[in-house]
């Protein structure tokens, strides 16, 4: 029994709170780089994906006749 206590080493502490921290911030690097790709390309593309498909049949004239004729601009006169 004896033998095999003094066959463990005793554990390093000098510098583990260092090394715990440095260790901490390389994966809170990886994961926040990570998190940003994810959300530029499920999110972001996503939308302005959406916002250019909208603009390319969008027509600013026909919106402002449908906002006159329906009432909706009380500054213009019919």
């Amino acid at each position: 029994m004896s033998e095999v206590t003094a066959k463990i080493p005793k554990p390093v502490l000098r510098g583990l709170h260092n090394a715990s921290i440095k260790r901490n911030l390389i994966v809170a690097g990886v994961l926040c780089v990570i998190s940003v790709v994810v959300t530029k390309y499920v999110y972001v593309e996503p939308k302005k994906q959406a916002y250019a498909d909208f603009y390319k049949t969008y027509d600013a004239n026909k919106h402002f006749e449908r906002m006159k004729n329906a009432g909706l601009l009380q500054s213009v006169k019919d």
